[in-house]
Order: structure tokens, then sequence, then C-alpha cells
């Protein structure tokens, strides 16, 4: 009986380092499975499974450096200051390894997001903070107009800028929608930052009061992605029953 269950536990062991090998090859798969059904706790273990790995290339910096972007994001908008904190650190060190002239645009957009968290994390930052914000968005477009991520601080700042301090929500749709323009030409399949960039854009025309052009952004996102949790059964289900009062 024993010796069975020393079998079992042997399997059950290799099935175990089996899949996590597999898992960890596939680091995009993963982070995508976790976006989309709001898993946040297999995100975490992939972005701390990825941090411990020694000799990254640069390549492999700027993945890791995505994906700890959308989950400090994550962390804010759910309140969890003190953990967006620890990750914001890892952030900014992996940020300084972000050195050569390939990468400078992608940067600075990385770094007008870095001092977008810094501003979730204290608000009374945003005076001295903003500024430099901003300034890291423009920079990052004008290194490289191609970088969409730049498009969607810019948006970002807008959108969530009080209207009294200049934030437009016409401004960042104009944004937004040239960072969906630019990632259309070079998005993968399974890419979570297009189907943020989609659900964005939708709560955009919801605050312009244009849930036609909204619901047309939401359904983008479910027809790329089905179950796509927070569209689903959240943002969508929300504008239909808005419609329906």
């Amino acid at each position: 009986m024993i010796k069975i269950k020393k079998i079992i536990l042997i399997v059950s062991l290799t099935l175990f380092l089996t899949d996590l090998s597999s898992w960890a090859m596939s680091p995009k798969k993963s982070i995508y499975k976790a976006y989309i059904g709001a898993d946040m706790q297999l995100w975490r273990m992939v972005i701390d499974s990825l941090h411990a790995k020694s000799n990254k290339t640069i390549e492999q910096e700027i993945e890791l450096l995505n994906y700890e972007y959308g989950y400090i994001g994550w962390c804010l908008s759910q309140k969890k200051k003190q953990v967006a904190e620890t990750y914001l650190k890892r952030y900014e060190a992996r940020l300084s390894k972000l050195t050569t002239n390939q990468t400078q645009g992608l940067r600075a957009a990385y770094r007008s997001a870095y001092y977008g968290f810094e501003i979730g994390l204290n608000n009374v930052k945003a005076p001295f903070l903003g500024p430099n914000s901003v300034r890291e968005a423009e920079q990052s477009v004008k290194l490289d107009p191609k970088c969409w991520l730049g498009y969607v601080q810019l948006g970002n700042i807008d959108f969530y800028k009080p209207f009294l301090f200049g934030g437009s929500k016409e401004d960042a749709l104009k944004y937004y929608l040239k960072a969906e323009q630019i990632l259309l030409k070079d998005a993968i399949d399974q890419d979570w930052n297009l189907l943020s960039l989609w659900a964005q854009i939708g709560l955009t025309y919801e605050a312009l009061d244009n849930p036609q052009k909204a619901e047309v952004y939401y359904r983008k996102a479910l027809n790329a992605e089905p179950q796509f949790k927070w569209v689903r059964d959240e943002l969508y289900m929300n504008l239909k029953k808005k419609k329906q009062r």
C-alpha cells in the first residue's frame, strides 16, 4: 500500500513539473489566460517565476516589464497599494536596464506609466509627478511614432486627469484610437494589451455618452475572446442594463 502511494506521488509530481515546465515556456499564453479569466494569482505566479530567472535577454526584460505594468495597474485599481509598491520597485529597476537606442521610445512610455503609478500610490504627488508623466509620454511618441504604448499613456493622462486641470475624454479617445491603429498592425494572437485597449476605448465612449460606440468595442473584444470575463460579465453587462433603463 505504501509503495502504491509512493508511485502515485511520483507520477503526480512528474505531471505537475511537466505542466509547470510547459507553462514556464509560454508566459504570454499564461498571462493571457490570467487576464481574460481575471486570475491575478496566476498572473503574479508568472511574473514572479520570470523575475527569478537569471541572465534574461533585453527582450525578456521588456516582456516581463509589460506584465509587471499590467499587474501594478490592477493592484492600484483594487486598492492593493502595498503590493503595488513592492512590484513597482522591481518595475523601476527593470526599467533602468532599457538603455539601447532601440528601446528609448518604449522606455519613455513605461517611464510615463511609472510616474502615473507613483501618483496612484499617493495623489499628493500629482502636481509634482504629473508633468513628468506627460513629458515622458510625449517623448515616447516623438522618439518612436509607432510606439502604441506611448499613445496609451497620453490617453490615460487625459482620461484620468480632472477636467479642471486640463483632462479631456475627447483627446483621450483620439490617443487610444491611434494606439489601436498601431497595435493592430503588429498584434499577435491572444494579446492582453489589445483586449485591454478595446475595453478602455469602450469605457471612454461611455464616458462621452456614446453607448452605441461603446458596444461596438465591447463586442469587438468579445468577438476576439468570448471568455473575456471583465467585458463579458461587467462592462458589457452594465452597458446593456443602462440601455434597458
